[in-house]
C-alpha cells in the first residue's frame, strides 16, 4: 500500500510529466504549424505565377526543369532530401535516433516547390513530414532531451505536418505513431502527437483560411445498408488493394532502375521530368501535379468516361513513378489518393450505385490506406474529410485492401513492429542518454 506523501509525490511527478511533454508538443506545433504555412503559401505562389504557361504546349516539358532544379538541389546540398521524404524521416528514426541534418529542411521545400509546381506528379505530405521530423528534432536538440525523448519529438513533428497539411488533425495525431510500422503503433507518442498535430492545424487553418482538403459538398442523404453495401465494398476493396500494389511496384521498379545507373542526381530527376512529361502526351496533362484537383472533379462528375478514367489510372501510376522513382522530391499521399479515387470512378460507372461519391471517396482513402499501410490514419481523415458516414464504406474498403496489399508498402522504411524497433535499435551507436 502506498503511502500518502508517496502517492502525493507520484502524482506530482506525473502532471509535471504531462505538462512538461503538452508544452514540448505545442511548441513543435507552433513550429511545424509555420513551416507548413511557409511551404503551401510558396508553392501556391509559384503554381499561380506558372499558370499561364500551363495552359501551352509548355506544360509538357516544365517537369524537365522542374525536376532537374530539384535533382541539382537534393544532389548538391542534401541528398537526404530527395524522394518522398517519408521514407527518409522514418529510416532517421528507426537508425538513428531520429536525428536530421537541419539543412534538409529548406532544401526540402524548395527543392518540393520546383517538382510540383513545375508539373512533377508529387503531393505535399513527403516535404513537410520531412520538415517536419526535421524542425521536431531541431526543437530537441536545443532543448537537450535524451534519445529516447528525442524520438518522441520527432513523430509529434510527422503527425503535426500530416494534420496541417491535409485539415485533418486528429488523422495527423495518429499518422506519426501509425506510419512507422506496418503491424504495429508508437502507442506512448499518442497523446502528445495529437496535441502537436490539433495545434499546427490550427496555426495552417487560422493563417491560410483553409480548414477543408476538398471543397466539393457532401450530400446529406446518404446511408450506409448492411445487406446491400457490404459486399460490394468488400469486392471494391479486394480491387484497390491489387491497384495499390500495382502502384508500389511499378514506382519501386523505376526507382530500383534508376539505382542501377551511376549518374548526378540531376540526370536522373531530369530523365524522370522528360518521362513524366512524354506520360502527359500520351495520356492528359491531368496527370501531372499533386491530383487533388482531380479527384474533386472525378468526385462532383460522375459522366466522365471509363475508357479516359482507366488512361488516367495508368497515367498517374507511371507519372508518380517517374517524378518520386527518379528522386524528385514530393509526397506520395496525394498521388495514391488520386489513385484510389480513379479507381473508384472506374467501380462507380460500372456499378449501378445510387451514391457514387461513396464508391469514389472510400476508393480514395482505401488507395492511401492500403498503398502506405495506414488504415487507421485513412479511416480517420475520411471521417474529417467526408463526414461519419462516409466513414462505413471506407472502413470495408480500407481494411481491405490494406490486407490484400500488406506484402508491400510505399514507406519500405517502415518496420514490422515495435520489436523489430528494439533489435535495430542495438545496432546503432548509441551514446549516453
Amino acid at each position: 500500500m502506498l503511502k500518502p506523501g508517496k502517492d502525493t509525490r507520484e502524482t506530482f511527478g506525473s502532471l509535471i510529466y504531462i505538462g512538461r511533454w503538452t508544452i514540448i508538443a505545442i511548441i513543435v506545433g507552433l513550429a511545424v504549424g509555420l513551416a507548413a504555412v511557409v511551404f503551401t503559401a510558396t508553392l501556391n505562389w509559384s503554381i499561380d505565377m506558372l499558370a499561364g504557361i500551363k495552359e501551352t504546349n509548355f506544360v509538357f516539358f516544365m517537369p524537365v526543369i522542374g525536376l532537374f532544379a530539384s535533382g541539382f538541389l537534393t544532389g548538391t546540398f542534401a541528398p537526404e532530401a530527395a524522394g518522398h521524404g517519408t521514407d527518409a524521416i522514418i529510416k532517421s528514426y528507426n537508425d538513428n535516433w531520429g536525428r536530421v541534418n537541419v539543412i534538409v529542411v529548406p532544401i526540402k521545400l524548395l527543392a518540393s516547390v520546383f517538382t510540383i509546381a513545375f508539373g512533377g506528379s508529387a503531393g505535399r505530405e513527403g516535404p513537410t513530414v520531412q520538415m517536419g521530423g526535421g524542425i521536431g528534432y531541431f526543437i530537441g536538440d536545443k532543448l537537450g532531451v535524451s534519445l529516447k525523448d528525442m524520438r518522441k519529438i520527432v513523430v509529434c513533428g510527422m503527425g503535426a505536418s500530416f494534420g496541417a497539411i491535409f485539415t485533418a488533425p486528429l488523422a495527423g495525431g495518429v499518422f506519426g505513431a501509425e506510419v512507422l510500422y506496418m503491424d504495429d503503433v508508437e502507442y506512448n507518442t499518442l497523446f502528445i502527437s495529437f496535441v502537436s498535430s490539433i495545434t499546427a492545424f490550427y496555426v495552417y487553418a487560422v493563417i491560410l483560411g483553409q480548414t477543408r482538403l476538398f471543397t466539393f459538398p457532401i450530400p446529406d442523404g446518404y446511408a450506409f445498408i448492411p445487406e446491400r453495401d457490404i459486399l460490394l465494398f468488400v469486392g471494391i476493396g479486394i480491387l484497390v488493394g491489387l491497384v495499390s500494389l500495382i502502384y508500389v511496384k511499378t514506382l519501386y521498379g523505376y526507382e530500383e532502375l534508376n539505382e542501377k545507373y551511376d549518374l548526378p542526381q540531376y540526370v536522373k530527376t531530369t530523365i524522370g521530368g522528360a518521362l513524366t512529361g512524354l506520360t502527359a502526351v500520351f495520356m492528359t496533362p491531368l496527370v501531372l501535379g499533386t491530383g487533388i484537383s482531380l479527384v474533386e472533379k472525378i468526385s462532383v462528375q460522375h459522366d466522365i468516361s471509363i475508357f479516359f478514367l482507366l488512361a488516367l489510372l495508368f497515367g498517374k501510376i507511371l507519372a508518380t513513378s517517374f517524378t518520386i522513382g527518379s528522386g524528385g522530391s514530393g509526397g506520395v499521399v496525394a498521388p495514391s489518393l488520386t489513385i484510389g479515387a480513379l479507381t473508384g470512378g472506374i467501380v462507380s460507372g460500372l456499378v449501378n450505385y445510387p451514391f457514387p461519391l461513396a464508391i469514389v471517396t472510400a476508393c480514395a482513402v482505401g488507395g492511401l490506406g492500403s498503398a502506405a499501410h495506414i488504415p487507421v490514419t485513412t479511416l480517420i481523415m475520411a471521417g474529417e474529410m467526408f463526414g461519419v458516414e462516409m466513414m462505413k464504406p471506407a472502413a470495408i474498403v480500407t481494411l481491405t485492401s490494406a490486407w490484400v496489399a500488406r506484402s508491400d508498402t510505399i514507406y519500405r522504411e517502415s518496420l514490422v513492429s515495435r520489436t523489430e524497433l528494439g533489435k535495430a535499435a542495438h545496432s546503432v551507436k548509441t551514446g549516453p542518454e
